[in-house]
């Protein structure tokens, strides 16, 4: 009977030790976890906080970078400027054509209204109708190069009331009054007064305004499609005083011989470097003058491939540009 009686109080002494261990260990692991607890406890806190009392934007985790990354992201590219004309000719032939395409394909006037005129696709033009820029009657607008489509003319007469002068040698309509705002001269514009030997009669911008008695007139629009025939006409209004009465100045530009037809089997409409340069200091005159571009559009029909950078171009730029008059 003392055996077992001994070997019961040996059983329980083993099992108070083990008990006081488990206890020990217990009490250890929750001293720890509770540090562990109390440690990551205050950023837990901070993110509520910031939950129920909503902070500036710049105090929360990661939105200050991503602010200033998204302000890189979105801020306004610093304008392409035409160096003056000495600079011009000491370019490459390839940095030209660059700059070239570059310039003509940013905006310097952020136009807010800008509806499209006419015809949808070929034939409208789009036009800036912001305060400042919109026609207002009585205005005036002249019209070089119609291709048989009066959509512009006569939705400019139907939305503003303008009077509208339209002019091209090209077509097998005889001079008229069209309407009561509108009339068509079977005549272009160049830089001199001259009839050529397919019959066209040319005159200077300047020779027909004054024969239209509109010399001491604004004119809101003055739009020209007028077939690679640009480059001989703006050379002669840029040396004029003609460009300080005229409000939005809208212009189909073709940089190389042929590009005004539509010939997919040109593969080479590149122009050479001295005509590069001539359209850069043309572009770099209207700018002095004041003119900014509104809107840029290139015309697919006019697709080719640059010899310099591989990419696929555009020979043909319709663009917009205004500046305020008084």
């Amino acid at each position: 009977m003392k055996i077992i009686h001994l070997k019961r109080r040996t059983l329980l002494a083993y099992v108070l030790l083990f008990s006081s261990g488990c206890l020990v260990l217990w009490i250890f692991l929750f001293l720890s976890s509770n540090q562990s607890v109390q440690s990551h406890g205050s950023i837990d806190q901070t993110a509520l906080d910031s939950v129920a009392k909503p902070q500036e934007p710049a105090k929360l985790f990661g939105v200050k970078d991503f602010a200033s990354s998204n302000n890189q992201k979105t801020e306004v590219a610093q304008p392409i400027v035409i160096p003056d004309n000495a600079a011009l000719r000491n370019m490459s032939w390839s940095a030209l054509a660059e700059l070239y395409h570059s310039y003509l394909s940013q905006i310097q006037l952020q136009c807010k209204d800008i509806p499209r005129i006419g015809r949808i696709t070929d034939g409208g033009w789009n036009i800036c109708a912001d305060p400042g820029f919109v026609p207002k009657e009585p205005c005036l607008v002249y019209s070089f190069g119609v291709g048989d489509d009066f959509s512009f003319e006569d939705s400019i007469i139907r939305n503003y009331g303008c009077h509208v002068y339209s002019f091209d040698p090209d077509m097998n309509m005889l001079s008229q009054q069209r309407s009561e705002k509108s009339v068509f001269y079977r005549q272009g514009v160049a830089d001199s007064d001259r009839t050529l030997t397919n019959g066209w009669v040319m005159s200077k911008f300047e020779t027909l305004r004054g024969t239209l008695k509109h010399t001491k007139r604004n004119i809101s629009i003055v739009k020209m499609d007028i077939e690679e025939w640009e480059w001989e006409v703006l050379p002669d209004l840029l040396a004029s005083d003609h460009l300080a009465t005229v409000g939005q100045l809208l212009l189909e530009l073709h940089q190389c011989e042929g590009c005004s037809k539509y010939l997919p089997q040109q593969d080479d409409k590149e122009p050479n470097r001295d005509h590069y340069i001539h359209m850069l200091e043309l572009l770099s005159g209207l700018y002095k003058k004041g003119f900014r571009i509104f809107h840029t559009h290139q015309n697919r029909a006019c697709r080719y491939v640059s010899k310099f950078t591989l990419s696929e171009r555009s020979a043909c730029f319709e663009i917009g540009l205004a500046q305020k008059i008084t």
